[in-house]
């Protein structure tokens, strides 16, 4: 009979020759598809040359059937862009640092995330193939980092280097999307800077007016200018507008390893700036007895180094003022500028930042003189008064 009773077996073997003659056909825009020795079928896509290697991605399954859809995923993942070579974590780290990094950020920077990138990212997660890091390998580099004994802010910053890397493999097509987005950031407490209260602030300034006459302004300028360490060490006289009551800052300097100490250009666009001045810095400045090269240094500016050992040595001859760091004085400023009325959008400006919310979540932090001189004011407007008849 046409139509008789095939036995399975002899199916088996026509369906093994059909498909033999599928692939031989080589379907159009399918790629490479074949039959191997042991049987496996294969799906190759030939990606051409990368890096000067011959790239090709495959896939295999027992039967054509089963192939197409493990097929068609690949040419999807490949449209995505997505390498699912050989290529980890710790040569893409390698090649960001080197290709990206380098190019975007100062070289103190750079060292910064060279830094933590050989100490936890490629320890942690760099054997991991790029495209199939996940979230929860990020967290299990924070959770390494949590048990060393790491501060948030620390782990806070490996994970921001993370995200960065990644969102550049991401634009190259080299992984489908980021998994670092989605990795909760270790919470910084508020006030992560320190600052100075009023009336500490107050006691400095104090201690800045010298009984010879003479006043360190470097100081006054660090509480009341609110420029960063780098931007004050890099101010040349030619910058400082006395008859307008001016700081146009336009400069850093910065402590380059192996070079010493290096101007710089600033970290951002909003950082070019003109700072007015409050009496009290205008003043400090006109008593300078010299008005050439660096306000504070001379013909070369003074190392940050030795300018953050001073601040520690100066607040430690005043009594009653906690040892904090000298970027306390700049977050103090701002806090200062708040309490006084000052809009924040304008306090971000004069800070130097491109966005209100650094200003915000890093400076801005009141303290129990702040609020209960608030609430007395508050408590003025609502003094009670006899009801008009």
């Amino acid at each position: 009979m046409r139509y008789g009773y095939i036995p399975p077996r002899r199916l088996s073997c026509w369906l093994s020759r059909d498909e033999s003659l599928v692939a031989r056909r080589r379907l159009r825009d399918e790629g490479s598809i074949y039959q191997r020795g042991d049987g496996r079928w294969v799906g190759a896509l030939d990606l051409g040359h990368i890096d000067g290697k011959r790239v090709r991605r495959t896939v295999t399954a027992a039967t054509l059937r089963e192939l197409r859809p493990k097929f068609a995923a690949l040419k999807d993942s490949v449209g995505a862009g997505v390498d699912d070579e050989d290529i980890t974590v710790g040569r893409w780290m390698e090649k960001w640092l080197t290709d990206v990094a380098a190019k975007r950020n100062r070289a103190s920077t750079v060292r910064t995330y060279e830094g933590y990138t050989s100490r936890w990212i490629v320890p942690q997660i760099g054997r991991v193939r790029l495209s199939r890091l996940r979230p929860d390998h990020i967290r299990g580099l924070l959770r390494a980092m949590e048990d060393a004994g790491r501060s948030d802010a620390t782990r806070r910053q490996v994970l921001a280097i993370v995200r960065r890397a990644l969102k550049v493999a991401e634009q190259d097509r080299l992984i489908a999307w980021n998994p670092a987005l989605v990795v909760d950031a270790p919470a910084v407490g508020k006030g992560s800077h320190g600052r100075f209260t009023l009336g500490e602030a107050k006691a400095i300034l104090y201690a800045c007016e010298l009984e010879d006459g003479t006043t360190l302004s470097r100081w006054i300028c660090a509480l009341l200018a609110g420029l960063r360490q780098g931007e004050a060490l890099g101010l040349t006289w030619e910058a400082v507008d006395l008859d307008n009551g001016l700081i146009h800052v336009r400069q850093a300097v910065q402590q380059v390893k192996g070079h010493g100490v290096q101007v710089v250009e600033l970290k951002s666009r909003a950082a070019y700036r003109a700072v007015p001045m409050l009496s009290p810095v205008r003043e400090a400045l006109k008593r300078e007895p010299s008005r050439e090269g660096f306000v504070w240094g001379g013909a070369h500016p003074t190392a940050p180094r030795r300018d953050w050992q001073a601040w520690k040595d100066f607040l430690a001859s005043i009594d009653g003022v906690p040892d904090r760091p000298l970027h306390a004085a700049r977050a103090t400023c701002a806090s200062l500028l708040r309490d006084a009325g000052v809009p924040e959008s304008t306090i971000a400006d004069i800070l130097g930042h491109s966005q209100v919310a650094v200003t915000q979540k890093h400076y801005l932090h009141g303290d129990e003189e702040s609020r209960r001189a608030a609430m007395e004011r508050l408590d003025a407007f609502l003094v009670l008064s006899p009801p008009d008849d």
